[in-house]
């Protein structure tokens, strides 16, 4: 059996769980669950109510499920982060093998990523994952896989690192902590996206990758299928859900079920049925239309495709502005909103946009994409440590991440 990794995503307003693993490239789901904390308890990376978290990790990772007959217990897990003052750095090191007959072995990698981890140097980031590109033997051989077992008398690493801003990640590492469940591993969440986006050979390698939550939107530029930079803004689908709430005067749980229900609906009718009908405190009916629901929705996406144009703006600063083209590529759960690509379309400069839906056996949901996408990083990219110290070479940003 392979070895099973428990990906925990934290929402704003849920948890959650994905167990699996990874086999020939593709994932093996054993179990998944989502796990509302009843309010609100993260906005923009700061977690509000720790408590309330912490009372959804335990339930999360100690359960018994009647209806699989499972018992659950988790001791440590692989997280997802938000990309919140993500940063993206780019470096190339390179250390002797260590071993007599000059194989490659897995010190001679550790060494390579403790080279990396040292030579870090950011104010107020902390160190959140190396992906790393391709390894170079002697004579130029180049692998993307951990060459071990090859001859050579140097090996080289070219990576990425990815930093986040140090209080996002104690936030959330702290709260499994305290609740006695160990973090193996971060993971940021558009990195996760991507290593899913990357098995559905029907994509592009080069776009915008847009991810779209409840009350948050992150956009990251992808080039080359590799996460290069990323930004976010205060919008999500609770925006529309807000909307109908105070329009209609219906509760979320009402305002939810219509907006998913109709989205923007273009279909032409012969009569102007409600969508649902409200009492006002004088006794006298209130009707609310597709058209007034059509109206509420597009005003709150006019609002959504001006904050991305702006996001890609921010991203492309310094580089080539025919990249503002560049396709674009929807997930989260509010990608699906009915009706969402063709209205955003004319409106954003994206030469083609695409709604990506995991299709793994047992967590088909859109909402499952992040912590999916984790489970084949661990896989792809291992996270080796140790404290053996070699040369430090510079580490950088790539100037231009893309090429068509």
């Amino acid at each position: 059996m392979e070895k099973r990794i428990a990906a925990v995503e934290l929402g704003s307003k849920k948890a959650k769980l994905v167990i699996g693993y990874e086999l020939n490239g593709k994932i093996c789901v054993l179990y998944t669950l989502v796990k509302p904390y009843g309010e609100k308890c993260i906005e923009n990376g700061t977690i509000t109510n720790p408590g309330k978290v912490m009372e959804t990790i335990k339930e999360l990772t100690s359960m018994v499920d009647p209806s699989v007959k499972l018992r659950i217990t988790i001791s440590d897990i692989v997280l997802c982060l938000p990309p919140y003052g993500l940063e993206v750095l780019n470096t190339k090191q390179i250390t002797g093998t260590s071993s007599q007959d000059f194989k490659v072995t897995n010190f001679d990698i550790k060494n390579l990523y403790s080279i990396i981890r040292n030579s870090i140097s950011t104010n107020n980031n902390t160190l959140v994952d190396i992906v790393p590109h391709y390894f170079i033997l002697d004579k130029g051989r180049s692998f993307v896989n951990a060459p071990i077992g090859d001859t050579s008398t140097t090996v080289t690493v070219n990576a990425n690192i990815h930093t986040l801003p140090s209080h996002i990640v104690n936030d959330y590492t702290s709260v499994f902590t305290r609740s006695n469940v160990s973090v193996k591993r971060c993971i940021v969440s558009s990195l996760a996206a991507i290593e899913m986006i990357n098995t559905d050979n029907n994509l592009p390698k080069n776009y915008f990758l847009v991810d779209i939550g409840s009350d948050t939107t992150t956009v990251s530029l992808v080039g080359l299928k590799s996460l290069h930079a990323s930004t976010y803004f205060n919008w999500g689908g609770d925006n529309i859900t807000k909307q109908i709430v105070d329009a209609f005067g219906i509760n979320e749980a009402e305002a939810e079920k219509y907006k998913i229900m109709y989205g923007i609906d273009k279909r032409i009718m012969n009569f102007n049925a409600p969508v649902c009908t409200t009492t006002k405190e004088d006794g006298f009916e209130d009707k609310h239309g597709v058209e007034e629901l059509n109206d509420i929705i597009k005003s709150e996406l006019d609002a959504f495709a001006r904050q991305i144009n702006s996001a890609i703006d921010t991203l492309l600063m310094n580089l080539k502005p025919e990249y503002r083209t560049l396709p674009m590529i929807l997930v989260g759960g509010g990608s699906k909103l009915f009706g969402l690509v063709d209205y955003i379309k004319p409106k954003v400069p994206a030469e083609e946009i695409f709604i990506y839906e995991p299709k793994v056996l047992g967590a088909r949901n859109a909402t499952y994409t992040n912590c999916l996408g984790m489970i084949l990083v661990c896989s792809k990219y291992p996270l080796m440590i140790d404290e053996h110290q070699p040369r430090i070479g510079a580490i950088q940003r790539d100037p231009n991440p893309i090429v068509k």
